[in-house]
C-alpha cells in the first residue's frame, strides 16, 4: 500500500533508476509512522525483479522469493536478542560484519544485492564504523538501504556516504482527510489521533484501529478537569497510572505541547506558555528514566501537581 506522502520520493526513486542515476547507498529519513520501512522493501523489490519493472512485477521468481520472506540476494538488519534471549536495543557490530560478508557473495538470483538496515542510528559506533567501507565502495552491484528515524543520532561519515532521501510528515489537514477517508472516522477524533500520533498519520490510524485512542482522550478529559478543579489529582492519576510508562509521558508531553501551541496561537492567553514547555521537557526526562529504578508514581504525582499549578491559569 502506498501513501499520498510518499509519493514524491517515490517519484524520485523511479526517476534515479530510470535515468541511470541508481545510488549504492539510500537513506531514508524521517518521523517515525510515516511508512519508511515499507518504502525500503518495496524499492528493494523493485531493484530485484527480474523484469525490472516499477512498480515490481510481483510474478516473477524474485518476486514470489521477497514475498515469501526468502530472496537469497536480500537482507534486512534490525534488533536481535541477545545470548539471553532478550532484544537488543542496538544493532551491534557482529550484524553489520554478517551483511558485508553476505554482501561479497555471488549473486543467486538476481543481478544485484539489497540490504535494509532499520533503525540505522541503533547502530553502536563500531557497526557504524564497520559499514563505512561498504557504503562508500561495495563489493559488485550493491544497494545498501538506511531507514532512520533520527537522521542527527547518525554519525556524519554514514550520513556523507548515502544519497539522502527525506520523507516529509504530512501537513495536518492532509493527514486528516486520509484518516477519514481510510478509518472512516470523523475528522475531530482524527485530529485527537494525529495529536496522540505525534502528527504521524499511521501511528494515528493503530490508535483508531485499536482502540487505544479513547485513552488518550480520557487522559486528555483528566488534564482538562485537573486544571480546573482542585479536587481532580486522584482522578487523573489513578488514570494515568493504568498506562503503560513510556506511553503515559510521551503523552503528556505532547498534551502539554499541543496546550502550549493552542496558548501561543490566542495572544491574549499566552501567559503560562514557558510552564508548559517545562512540562513537556520535564515529561520526556521522565520518559528516559522509564528503564531505571526511579519510582515512576512519585515522578507522575510530581508532574501533575506543576500542571495543576501551569495549565490552569
Amino acid at each position: 500500500m502506498t501513501y499520498p506522502w510518499l509519493t514524491e520520493a517515490e517519484a524520485r526513486l523511479a526517476r534515479n533508476a530510470t535515468e541511470d542515476r541508481q545510488a549504492h547507498a539510500l537513506l531514508f529519513s524521517g518521523p517515525a509512522g510515516l511508512g519508511k520501512v515499507g518504502l525500503a522493501l518495496g524499492e528493494a523489490r523493485d531493484l530485484l525483479c527480474l523484469e525490472q519493472t516499477r512498480p515490481a512485477c510481483g510474478t516473477c521468481r524474485s518476486c514470489q522469493l521477497m514475498q515469501g520472506g526468502a530472496h537469497p540476494d536480500f537482507r534486512r538488519v534490525t534488533f536481535e536478542p541477545n545470548d539471553k534471549g532478550q532484544m537488543r536495543k542496538e544493532i551491534v557490530v557482529d550484524q553489520i560484519r554478517a551483511l558485508i560478508t553476505s554482501l561479497q557473495l555471488t549473486n543467486t538470483l538476481s543481478q544485484r544485492k539489497v540490504a535494509i538496515v532499520h533503525p540505522a542510528e541503533a547502530m553502536n559506533r563500531n557497526a557504524a564504523n564497520a559499514l563505512l567501507k561498504t557504503l562508500e565502495e561495495p563489493a559488485g552491484d550493491v544497494v545498501l538501504i538506511l531507514v532512520s528515524h533520527d537522521e542527527a543520532r547518525l554519525p556524519a561519515t554514514v550520513r556523507s556516504r548515502c544519497q539522502s532521501v527525506a520523507i516529509r510528515q504530512p501537513e495536518t489537514t492532509e493527514a486528516a482527510d486520509w484518516l477519514a477517508g481510510q478509518a472512516g472516522t470523523d475528522r475531530e477524533s482524527a485530529l485527537l489521533a494525529l495529536e496522540a500520533g505525534a502528527g504521524s498519520p499511521l501511528q494515528a490510524a493503530e490508535l483508531l484501529d485499536s482502540g487505544r485512542i479513547d485513552d488518550f482522550r480520557q487522559l486528555c478529559e483528566a488534564l482538562d478537569r485537573l486544571a480546573t478543579e482542585p479536587g481532580g489529582a486522584t482522578d487523573a492519576f489513578t488514570r494515568l497510572m493504568e498506562l503503560d510508562s513510556a506511553e503515559c509521558w510521551r503523552w503528556l508531553s505532547l498534551a502539554s505541547a499541543a496546550r502550549a501551541r493552542r496558548r501561543l496561537s490566542r495572544e491574549a492567553e499566552s501567559a503560562g506558555i514557558s510552564g508548559l514547555l517545562h512540562l513537556n521537557a520535564l515529561a520526556n526526562r521522565n520518559l528516559r528514566l522509564v528503564a531505571t529504578p526511579v519510582r515512576q508514581d512519585l515522578l507522575l504525582r510530581d508532574w501533575l501537581v506543576q500542571w495543576q499549578q501551569t495549565a490552569g491559569r
